[in-house]
């Protein structure tokens, strides 16, 4: 008898679904199927305790009732779930509940509870970035209240390291709890053109004591550039696939400013395509908010307290017979600096506008790409 109870609990975890002794249940599922998760309730013979809510075009959600398989990662992204009781009550926060993990190939869903419960789990649509941008409205949102007039053909977001706290992208991979491990992966947006395409820096530095030309001797264009090799080769190498897959190969414009690099006057360079570049010195200027100079482009956020460390830009200088870049000093001024020294380099590109955002944009909470098809 007591093998045959052994061999029935063993066929019991095999399928998934655990019955504990203390009257815990849990439904776990790592297959394709969502018939594999629509289990028995084991208090009152319930034959669903899961719902699938999908955002429709319209942005409402709507229960799919249908649906046998997962939301495609490529369209949708898991945006939280609520979970009720026998009498419909809502049990306020599901993390005790319920928890769905993004895992590879098939997420996997956990519910854990002493009494018999509902869960709801909702599934978001990507939706164009200049949509969302310019829809959030607040006063520091790129499209939002004094910001809604594009600059140079790109909305951006404008203030001080305080108040742009709206604009962090984590690019690792769809799950956003990647860069809670891995700062590596986390970005901000400096603005989205109008044509939909996003523009993100990297939120930390990726290289320090880079030149931004190893020789004294030569004046190069940008592509000709030892930092143009080291962030499109040494850099673009690390991008996981499926960002790269999203990376404009984009036109970036190659002027020398002669006074302050937000000035319309300068000699032109001409223009290089490339995945990869930096910001440039009118990125920093028009991110002002207030024209404060703690703007929260530059990573040491002026006068912060830490380890001064100028930050290269990509905008050239055509003073002083050539050889010289603009840089963000830790005073958060810009002054040019001769090519062959070296400083901070944090990189940019611009994400093509078939990248869709989900998410809220906060650090604890970045947004993240999808498809948009």
């Amino acid at each position: 008898m007591k093998k045959r109870i052994l061999n029935i609990l063993v066929v019991i975890l095999t399928i998934g679904v655990i019955y504990e002794i203390s009257s815990y249940f849990i439904i776990k599922s790592n297959n394709k199927v969502l018939e594999d998760i629509k289990t028995v309730d084991t208090f009152d013979n319930k034959d669903k305790t899961l719902s699938i809510m999908i955002q429709q075009d319209n942005f409402n959600y709507k229960e799919d009732t249908s649906r046998t398989t997962w939301p495609s990662r490529s369209e949708y992204m898991y945006a939280g779930s609520k979970c009720v009781d026998k009498d419909n009550q809502d049990l306020g926060d599901t993390t005790p509940y319920i928890s769905f993990e993004e895992t590879s190939p098939n997420p996997i869903v956990t519910i854990k509870t002493k009494q018999t419960i509902y869960c709801t789990l909702y599934f978001a649509k990507g939706r164009p970035a200049l949509e969302v941008l310019d829809k959030q409205g607040g006063d520091y949102y790129a499209g939002g209240g004094e910001h809604t007039t594009a600059v140079d053909g790109m909305y951006r977001f404008k203030g001080t390291k305080d108040q742009i706290t709206n604009n962090y992208i984590c690019l690792g991979d769809e799950n956003p709890d990647v860069c809670k491990t891995n700062t590596d992966n986390m970005y901000r947006i400096i603005g989205v053109t109008t044509d939909g395409k996003l523009k993100v820096i990297k939120a930390s530095k990726y290289g320090e004591n880079q030149v931004w030309h190893s020789s004294s001797s030569t004046d190069p264009k940008w592509d000709s550039s030892s930092l143009y090799t080291y962030l499109n080769v040494t850099f673009y190498s690390s991008i996981n696939a499926r960002i790269k897959g999203l990376i404009e190969n984009h036109t970036w414009n190659m002027e020398k400013k002669t006074s302050t690099p937000e000035a319309t006057t300068g000699q032109e360079d001409g223009t290089v395509s490339a995945n990869i570049g930096l910001m440039y010195g009118s990125d920093y200027v028009n991110a002002y908010q207030n024209s404060s100079t703690d703007n929260w482009l530059f990573i040491q956020n002026g006068y912060s307290g830490n380890i001064a460390e100028d930050e290269w830009t990509m905008s050239r200088c055509g003073a002083d017979g050539g050889l010289v870049a603009w840089r963000v000093l830790p005073d958060g001024t810009l002054r040019p600096d001769w090519l062959y020294n070296t400083h901070v380099v944090r990189p940019v590109f611009y994400l093509q506008s078939t990248a869709g955002l989900i998410g809220f944009g906060s650090e604890s909470s970045p947004y993240t790409i999808t498809t948009i098809k």
